[in-house]
């Protein structure tokens, strides 16, 4: 039965010089079953494109390098031609590769051969760099390059066989679904048996705190002390900075309505703490009582302790007033988010919705 993986080969060279040779290689390996890329038709000198070569040939089983007369286009940044590039990336990271060098590049005329002395030069180091670095095989001919790369692909698959690609529809052998459905089994089971501890030990919502029933958070306030007048007298200012812990009592229906059309959407708990920050700012801001004795000016905008942070997100997590957030985001984004419940929703409405005058 043939095999239904399939290796992914990238395809290097000179592209006007080595049409109908690319076009042999192609074709051998289409016929061999293989997936063949490359990048001829990006532009050279492009450092974004350059990058996606680089990551084209990170995803591919097997690299092939066809070199003829031509040395081709010149990096500015290395002085080195991108066929020369490819090659080089390719060998750095270990990637299978299989070569093939013109056999009598002094056969060659017209445009395909260097003509000026730098490129011709360059290229016989490449060939001699190839050549002491593995076994290659010579063509002289488009002709002769098939049957070179089918004998080439049949000793790379023995040597290094690839993981290749699989079709979703053969990725599943029949031991593997019997494994995933005995999984799937298993995580129904526990997640039934998660639901019904919960069920069990946590308790109902309505002996919890919550709506006007009060809560307590705490702010962080860094700022300065008041002094003495000058002479003109005006107020002075302790040059040392302080910093305090200031303990406020607010209402979980009063937090809520503060801090629930941040989670509207998807909030991080960054969001939340500002959120609360502002509101716990804001209730200082309207009681002088609350400050310190002889407080005079903040060196920094307050901010609410973390834990009050936690305090708020689980009292209103376990009232169903907030969920976590689902939305797909990038690997390097590690916030946490929540978002309203309808519950929540419902709930943050009733309360700061405005109604016309009854």
């Amino acid at each position: 039965m043939p095999s239904e993986r399939r290796e992914q080969v990238f395809v290097s060279s000179t592209y006007l010089d080595l049409k109908n040779e690319r076009q042999s290689v192609i074709q051998a390996l289409l016929t061999a079953g293989c997936i063949p890329a490359g990048m001829e038709l990006f532009v050279a000198g492009n450092e974004q494109k350059w990058r996606l070569i680089q990551r084209i040939i990170s995803e591919c089983d097997y690299y092939v390098l066809v070199v003829g007369g031509k040395y081709g286009s010149i990096d500015p940044a290395t002085e080195l031609s991108f066929t020369e590039m490819e090659y080089d990336f390719a060998d750095s990271i270990g990637k299978p590769v299989m070569a093939f060098l013109h056999g009598e590049p002094g056969q060659l005329k017209g445009d395909q051969i260097e003509l000026e002395r730098d490129p011709r030069l360059r290229l016989e180091a490449f060939r001699a760099k190839v050549e002491a670095a593995r076994v290659v095989r010579y063509w002289t001919s488009p002709d002769m390059l098939p049957g070179e790369v089918a004998l080439a692909l049949m000793e790379m698959r023995e040597q290094f066989p690839a993981e290749g690609w699989i079709r979703a529809a053969n990725a599943l052998t029949p031991e593997t679904r019997t494994e995933l459905a005995e999984l799937r089994a298993k995580v129904a089971e526990l997640t039934r048996e998660a639901q019904s501890r919960r069920a069990a030990t946590f308790d109902a919502p309505e002996t919890l705190s919550q709506g006007d029933d009060e809560c307590t958070l705490k702010l962080t306030l860094v700022g300065y002390l008041k002094t003495d007048l000058s002479e003109k007298g005006q107020l002075r200012y302790d040059s040392k900075r302080r910093q305090w812990t200031l303990t406020i009592k607010l209402t979980w229906n009063e937090v809520l309505v503060a801090v629930g059309p941040t989670m509207l959407h998807e909030a991080s708990e960054i969001e939340v703490a500002k959120a609360l920050s502002d509101l716990l700012a804001s209730v200082i801001t309207q009681d002088k009582t609350l400050l310190p004795t002889g407080f005079a000016q903040l060196a920094e905008p307050p901010e609410v302790n973390p834990q009050s942070v936690n305090d708020v997100l689980v009292q209103f997590f376990a009232l169903d007033l907030i969920a976590r957030g689902e939305k797909q985001r990038t690997a390097s984004d590690t916030n946490k988010y929540w978002i309203l419940t309808e519950s929540g929703q419902d709930q943050m409405m009733r309360l700061r919705a405005i109604r016309r005058d009854q």
